[in-house]
């Protein structure tokens, strides 16, 4: 792997943790002990390897999760599990404990070709159990040879040769802000495009359409109207504890929801992208019944709570009111912090990124030196140290096309780039450039690249899938990133739009209502029509500022990945495949493939397109079929082997003995390979 950049000023203070926490290998007797252990570290571990009877192992990158001070044993038999393997043999032939045997291949009995053990792109200077792991270390175990010269595993290769250069950049970025016109446009004539319907508090998820609209700079007499409705409710419910909608008086408690916190945080951010101050709204202190310790109880299984509420405190630089009866911002920073193991093992079980990148949207001033002496958290240390761990988590799961695995075998889900980019913009990354020591390019692909197969900007047309629920989410993604690659403001930062900075964090309260809202109304009115994203009623990642792709909108995070459920939306023609996609030829790299009964082996293609194409823009056009139910196919991934050839691995597992034929169709273009159980 090449080395990358030296960091810059900003980001080198948090991620100078890399150094302590993460990206080094400490060596230590099988009996050491290190004082501080407590806490997780996440590390990834691949294996790769052939013999001469034609046994093969391609374990790619497993990422597992473990208690500080773990050896490198612990963590490789979890990753072998985890891949499917139970035939391994770990064993300590008296120089500390060592992986020997994967699966049919062994250490030759001479030594002559043997189970190398690799670590951050070198050769390990102790064996796997005298190892003990740092978080973000590398694990490579490749069967090699005397004199062979590889130190990794394929899957961790990283060219950063590719790295865009000064005309691609611009061409990046002028794409993407054409991108996010066009989906801007999409998204107002989806939403709010008759006009004739004027949304308020009733709709909280109208009110964030409409701030991921303002906040891409798009224009419409439109958003007047809104927040002339919002101040006409809010002065309602100030001055009567109740307002009228659709001729029905509804109290506040029914208004706000299960979750009152994500409901008051919408309009926060609603009000103050107007250029609003959220304190006095007809005379209602929005800041104030947020920051109420009654209601953030109420909301307290809500998703992303913490995040959700510091993002609209930080929106407009607005501070609580002092006392006990309100949550402050040093609480919500140090639960984030204290929750980023939790949010990485969700992570890990859900097999999508989303709950990290949202955790770190908020954290970039309070990890970093870009921080006011009254927003410095209480417990700074433990702060950076979840962000370096956060940012490393979503460097090392990247694949090597740029994009990231979502909910089994997707690997370019969109809700999920979406979250990632939005974290991106809101930690100040460029997506184009690791000059400040990040690494979120591999070989040359960005998440710019993986985002524009969703809007077709030559035919202004918007990818279905992404148009049937919250594609508001990826437009916060490119607005996001934008805004870092220009040097302005962040997405949530709205402070220069017009509001005045608070200027101590005592104030005094505005006329609001005593009572807390009831902690769980039985729903949320639905005043409005299909197309507009709905509020769901449980503690859901739809619910959050940093909302969460559609695989997530009804179960609690506890939860296994649910399904994805769609908002009904307006009908939005398909973006037809663009010419460079166009695949001209599908071949097997093996026409046959032997696994045993209850084994898992895998199954390749090589896609060839007309023209240069990233790998999840041709993962896209690729179906995958078997024809018995002997053969089942576990997952799929995708990454680019050259300019125009995309390699399509398949995993599949033998459920019974005989024989079955699966099939991959690309475009027109399919090929087949017999897989024999035994």
């Amino acid at each position: 792997m090449i080395k990358k950049k030296w960091m810059s000023s900003l980001l080198a203070a948090a991620l100078a943790f890399t150094t302590v926490f993460g990206a080094g290998v400490t060596v230590k007797a099988a009996d050491e002990t290190d004082a501080d252990q407590t806490g997780k570290i996440t590390v990834y571990v691949a294996a790769e390897g052939a013999d001469d009877e034609g046994h093969t192992v391609d374990i790619g990158k497993i990422a597992v999760q473990v208690d500080k001070g773990t050896k490198g044993d612990v963590a490789v038999e979890q990753a072998l599990q985890k891949a499917g393997y139970t035939d391994y043999l770990i064993e300590d032939t008296g120089y500390g404990a060592n992986l020997n045997k994967i699966g049919d291949i062994a250490n030759a009995a001479d030594w002559s070709k043997y189970w190398g053990f690799y670590i951050n792109g070198a050769y390990a200077p102790a064996s796997l159990g005298n190892t003990t792991l740092q978080d973000n270390d590398k694990i490579s175990y490749l069967y090699t040879y005397y004199g062979d010269t590889a130190v990794q595993a394929k899957v961790f290769d990283d060219d950063a040769s590719l790295n865009p250069d000064s005309d691609k950049t611009a061409s990046l970025l002028a794409n993407a802000k054409a991108q996010q016109e066009v989906l801007a446009d999409t998204i107002f004539k989806k939403v709010f495009g008759d006009g004739q319907t004027v949304y308020g508090i009733e709709t909280p998820d109208a009110l964030y359409v409409a701030f991921s609209l303002l906040r891409a700079d798009y224009k419409s007499d439109y958003f007047d109207k809104m927040y002339a409705n919002v101040e006409s409710q809010l002065k309602s419910l100030a001055d009567t504890g109740s307002v009228t909608v659709e001729g029905e008086a509804k109290d506040e408690a029914v208004i706000a929801g299960k979750y009152p916190e994500l409901t008051y945080a919408k309009i926060v951010l609603f009000v103050t992208a107007m250029g609003k101050d959220a304190r006095n709204v007809g005379g209602y202190n929005l800041i104030e019944k947020m920051a109420q310790k009654s209601t953030y109880e109420a909301s307290s299984e809500a998703y992303m709570l913490d995040s959700t509420m510091l993002l609209a405190l930080d929106s407009g630089n607005y501070f609580p009111p002092a006392g006990d009866d309100y949550i402050t911002k040093d609480d919500l920073v140090n639960n984030i912090a204290a929750k980023m193991d939790d949010s990485i093992a969700q992570a890990l079980q859900w097999n999508s990124v989303d709950s990290v990148a949202m955790a770190l949207q908020p954290l970039y001033k309070y990890a970093t030196d870009d921080i006011l002496p009254e927003d410095a958290s209480s417990d700074r240390t433990a702060v950076q140290e979840a962000y370096a761990k956060g940012i490393h988590f979503l460097e090392s799961t990247q694949n090597a096309d740029g994009s990231w695995s979502g909910y089994g075998t997707e690997t370019n889900n969109v809700w999920t780039l979406a979250q990632i980019m939005t974290a991106m913009g809101q930690l100040r990354i460029n997506p184009c450039s690791e000059t400040d020591g990040t690494d979120f390019i591999k070989n040359g692909m960005t998440v710019l690249d993986d985002a524009a197969v969703f809007v077709d900007v030559e035919n202004k047309k918007v990818d279905d899938d992404l148009m049937s629920y919250q594609p508001e989410q990826l437009l916060r993604g490119l607005t996001a990133v934008i805004r870092a690659m220009e040097g302005r403001d962040s997405l949530y930062d709205v402070r220069y739009s017009g509001v005045t900075p608070e200027p101590s964090p005592s104030v005094t309260p505005s006329v609001v209502p005593s009572e807390a809202p009831s902690a769980a109304p039985s729903q949320s009115p639905t005043v409005s029509p299909s197309n507009v994203p709905s509020e769901t009623s449980s503690a859901a990642p739809s619910q959050s500022p940093a909302v969460s792709p559609s695989n997530v909108p009804s179960q609690t995070p506890a939860a296994s990945a649910p399904a994805k459920t769609a908002t009904p939306a307006a009908t939005v023609s398909a973006a037809p495949a663009k010419s460079k996609d166009k695949v001209t030829k599908v071949k097997a790299v093996k026409t046959k493939v032997t696994v045993k009964k209850g084994k898992k082996a895998v199954v390749k293609w090589n896609v060839t397109t007309a023209k240069k194409a990233s790998a999840a823009s041709v993962a896209k056009l690729v179906k995958v079929s078997v024809n018995k139910k002997n053969v089942k196919v576990m997952k799929k991934s995708a990454k680019t082997k050259k300019a125009k050839v995309t390699q399509i691995t398949v995993t599949v597992k033998g459920v019974k003995k005989g024989n079955a034929v699966v099939t991959l169709k690309a475009d027109k273009k399919k090929s087949k390979v017999k897989v024999v159980v035994r």
